[in-house]
């Protein structure tokens, strides 16, 4: 069984996302109890035929449900032949199972369709309770009758009572799952010497002729995309606030009415020692870690210079600037570290501290108190808060207007004069940033991109805040960058090249010694130079290294100690030479506390096999023919 697991691994996930997606897919879509009598035939499956409404109806909703999880998705993705042949193929698959339903007598009841809809917690009120007008409402929306819907919610029912009625024969043994408890929790941790590009950029040289050779050869790589620049005239509460008087006596006012909102919550300043340690490693990597921020900690309370250690010590990305957090205030960190340091009084250090990120150790360097602020300090804020409300008010009427003399023919330009405003030209960008800029819909995006330049789109475009009118000022051809500003690109690019094939030449030299003949003698030499990784999961994500499968495969593979046949290139381009150092089994205390969790698991995965199989099988023996191969296209 392991050695399926191995070769199969990935299959298997993939069959469980896609049976998973298929369940949602039935769930969400299903259709029977449809009369499409007359109706032309799209296919036929062993007797029973799908007619086009049953399709259309099918495709529309898939299509509809897609648009809402995803406004964004291109309407193109929607006509395209893969996604109509996955609603047939839907389609295909609900009748096998009904008619297999059928013959097997099974059949969702009148009372276990009632109590699965009363369920359903978008049709449940405050209290928990069935409420009968949500049910409506939420038909209305997605546009189904209620007989319709409890129609495809008893068919829904039914396939899965089929689908359970197989899945029941999948049973699974407790030494079955201790094998993939085991298989998955197994870990390892590597012996390797690493050679860097890096080692060798001084030694590299690269002239211009390689530099010009590179730079035709890879054009694309600098291509410029067609670009548009437009002129804006924005409706939005903060565009606006820049157009609007606010007066002394309002700030002063609004100051006097809100004065205690105007707090500045109390602050600290704080460093810290990070040892990490996660709650799933080892016991020994646990007490491991424990024992190493208690040494820091007894360091930190003699005196020692607490950023020195951090420095020296910590595993956080605070490391390097002495452990230094800056200043922060209560909700910036986990709660465990919270507590730990605003209960800290100024040069205080904490006792260890656990976190979910493992162990810390905290100084507080400084300290400042809540405060409200004064008048003078709140001065700007308020001022902003006010001319954003003023531009607020009258957003809705100066889009108005200014709509109304769009549509007149004038520029916006004329127009925002007239308005007391003014508008905004953007710099160059490619049209399909402007989406995210401004936060239009993709659709609106494409319309304002196929403006003539000089012509402005004639309706107002929402955005992010509020609302914009927009014109096309100029479109600009895609281009290729000039050499000179990306000579330094290419140069650090060929040197990295060069470096890479460098560094896989000396890490070839250095496993064929440690290989070779002379293995013992290599060893030696090459001693220093030896390093050790973290444990790692078969994920192949090595701490120090990086994601690498091929090397994570060899590594669980290896037997014993000797260097691996390979040399391996990581993802940065360093080679690595390797060896097993250690092989970690699951852990039998976790076995025991997640057994359970396992059991259910293999379980599921097991049904979803045998489910997949028999629809495999349905699918093999059933006689299905496409009367309409026209409407896939």
């Amino acid at each position: 069984m392991l050695e399926i697991m191995r070769n199969n691994a990935s299959g298997w996930i993939v069959k469980i996302l896609f049976a998973v997606i298929i369940f949602i897919f039935v769930f969400a879509f299903g259709m029977s109890g449809l009369n499409n009598s007359g109706d032309p035939t799209v296919a036929t499956v062993n007797d029973q035929t799908i007619s086009r409404a049953e399709y259309q109806q099918m495709y529309e909703r898939a299509a509809e449900n897609l648009r809402r999880s995803n406004p964004d998705l291109p309407s193109a993705q929607l006509r395209s032949p893969e996604f109509k042949q996955m609603v047939l193929g839907q389609l295909i698959s609900e009748k096998l199972l009904m008619d297999q339903a059928e013959k097997l007598g099974i059949r969702a009841s009148d009372k276990e369709v009632a109590q699965g809809i009363a369920s359903v917690a978008a049709f449940k009120d405050a209290n928990g309770n069935f409420d009968k007008q949500r049910y409506l409402a939420a038909l209305r929306e997605i546009r189904m009758t209620p007989s319709e819907f409890e129609a495809s919610y008893r068919q829904d029912l039914t396939m899965q009572k089929v689908k359970d009625a197989v899945g029941a024969t999948a049973d699974v043994s407790e030494s079955q799952a201790r094998q993939i408890f085991d298989w998955l929790g197994e870990r390892v941790s590597l012996d390797y010497i690493e050679v860097l590009p890096a080692d060798f950029r001084n030694a590299v040289k690269v002239d211009e002729a390689e530099i010009e050779a590179y730079y035709k050869a890879n054009q694309d790589r600098f291509q410029i995309p067609a670009q548009v620049t437009l002129r804006t005239l924005s409706f939005t509460p903060a565009y606006l606030a820049k157009f609007q008087t606010v007066t002394d006596d309002e700030i002063a006012e609004y100051y006097a009415a809100n004065k205690d909102t105007m707090q500045v919550p109390e602050q600290i300043h704080a460093r810290h020692i990070l040892v990490t340690v996660k709650d799933s490693d080892s016991e020994a990597a646990q007490k491991k870690a424990k024992e190493r921020i208690d040494k820091i900690y007894k360091e930190a309370r003699a005196g020692a210079n607490f950023a020195k250690l951090a420095e020296d010590n910590s595993d956080g990305p605070s490391a390097p600037n002495g452990g230094d957090l800056g200043w922060f205030g209560k909700g910036a960190m986990v709660p465990a570290f919270e507590k730990a340091a605003f209960a800290l009084d100024k040069g205080e250090v904490s006792e260890p501290v656990k976190t979910r990120f493992g162990w810390h150790v905290i100084k507080v360097e400084d300290k400042k108190e809540g405060s409200t602020k004064t008048l003078e300090e709140a001065k700007a804020e308020i001022k902003n808060r006010l001319a954003e409300e003023k531009g607020s008010d009258k957003a809705n009427d100066l889009l108005d207007q200014a709509t109304d003399r769009l549509v007149s023919g004038m520029s916006l330009n004329d127009i925002a004069s007239e308005l007391g405003i003014e508008t905004e030209s953007t710099d160059p960008m490619p049209a399909q940033y402007l989406a995210q800029t401004f936060g239009m819909s993709a659709d609106t995006a494409k319309a304002v991109t196929d403006l003539a330049p000089g012509t402005a789109y004639k309706s107002p475009v929402a955005i992010n805040g509020g609302y914009m009118l927009v014109e096309k000022v100029e479109d600009i051809a895609p281009s290729v960058m000039a050499l000179d500003l990306v000579r330094q690109t290419i140069v650090n690019t060929l040197k990295d090249q060069k470096g890479a094939e460098l560094a896989q030449t000396e890490a070839d030299k250095i496993h064929a010694a440690l290989t070779g003949p002379d293995a013992d003698a290599a060893a030696k030499k090459y001693a220093s130079r030896i390093k050790t990784t973290q444990p790692f999961n078969r994920q192949g994500n090595i701490a120090g290294l990086g994601q690498s499968q091929p090397l994570a495969k060899a590594a669980f593979k290896a037997e014993g100690k000797d260097w691996f046949d390979l040399v391996y290139t990581m993802p940065g381009g360093g080679a690595v030479v390797a060896r097993l150092n250690e092989r970690i089994p699951a852990s039998d205390a976790q076995w025991k506390d997640q057994k359970q969790f396992w059991m259910d698991q293999a379980g599921q995965n097991y049904r979803r096999e045998a489910v997949a199989a028999f629809m495999d099988d349905l699918s093999k023996n059933a006689q299905v023919e496409i009367a309409r191969p026209d409407i896939l296209k």
